[in-house]
């Protein structure tokens, strides 16, 4: 039988334990993604090192191999943003070395020679979500810069050279009249064609296919070549410019349809 003394004595410890302090909650950064290409990078993309380029018929860039490459990016989402920079193995990181943080309104940062990598943004941060991919390497230092929603998609994002849109799509996608197969919080749309090399895009992708990287080589999404002046402009959100060739509407072809569902029968 329990005497009062031993009852007490474990009331007076579970009581200490019950309103023993917590250990803080530290906040941590997240994590930098994988460093190689990997499944989901656009494979005919900027960070693609194998990809086939096209000739650079411009002169070489004034400022290659001698000065930094420069990307703007300006928040016109009308909500502050998760952005983050992952340098790709190898490459050195970019001057200042910016981490994760939030996007409120903009900021430049300024890329050295060789580098390649991402910058992945979105409501919250999701290392699948929408990325701004570029790449300033040797031999030519021909700049290099695609938007991929490879991965997923978290925000629209197009990227402008000279005052032309050269990649990225600014259709905001959960409000174009598409349900998301596979969502996430945030919210972000997980790309299902992520490992399908030659696509088509999903039904939820697919206004964007062609202007920002919808599968891995949705090649028409690269701008190679189109950003000599080591400036380029990005934008975040519906009302950015975006390259003529977006669809601006839903438009999938019968064979798109019938590759995506795999029937033989046109899906209505």
């Amino acid at each position: 039988m329990l005497t009062s003394t031993y009852i007490a004595a474990w009331a007076l410890a579970l009581a200490t334990l019950a309103f023993a302090e917590e250990p803080a909650i530290v906040a941590r950064a997240p994590q930098a993604e994988p460093t190689s290409v990997v499944l989901g990078t656009a494979s005919g993309g900027a960070l693609d090192p194998l990809a086939t380029r096209p000739p650079n018929v411009g002169p070489r860039p004034a400022f290659a191999g001698g000065s930094d490459l420069t990307i703007n990016v300006v928040n016109s989402f009308g909500a502050p943003l998760s952005i983050f920079y992952g340098s790709n193995a190898g490459a050195p990181t970019p001057v200042g070395n910016p981490g994760s943080g939030v996007l409120t309104s903009s900021t430049r940062v300024l890329f050295p020679s060789n580098w390649a990598g991402r910058i992945t943004i979105g409501k919250t941060y999701d290392p699948l979500g929408s990325k701004i991919e570029a790449s300033y390497s040797s031999p030519s230092y021909v700049p290099d810069v695609d938007i991929s929603y490879v991965d997923g998609f978290s925000v629209p994002i197009s990227c402008s050279c000279s005052g032309v849109a050269v990649s990225g799509c600014n259709i905001a996608l959960f409000n174009d009249g598409h349900t998301c197969a596979k969502q996430g919080p945030g919210p972000i749309c997980y790309n299902p064609e992520q490992g399908v090399p030659n696509g088509p895009a999903a039904p939820f992708f697919e206004p964007c296919a062609g202007a920002a990287y919808t599968y891995p080589n949705d090649n028409a999404a690269n701008s190679y070549g189109q950003c000599n002046t080591g400036v380029i402009d990005c934008c975040v959100g519906p009302q950015c410019p975006a390259p003529s060739r977006q669809h601006g509407k839903r438009e999938l072809s019968d064979v798109a349809k019938r590759h995506f569902w795999g029937r033989g029968k046109v899906e209505a």
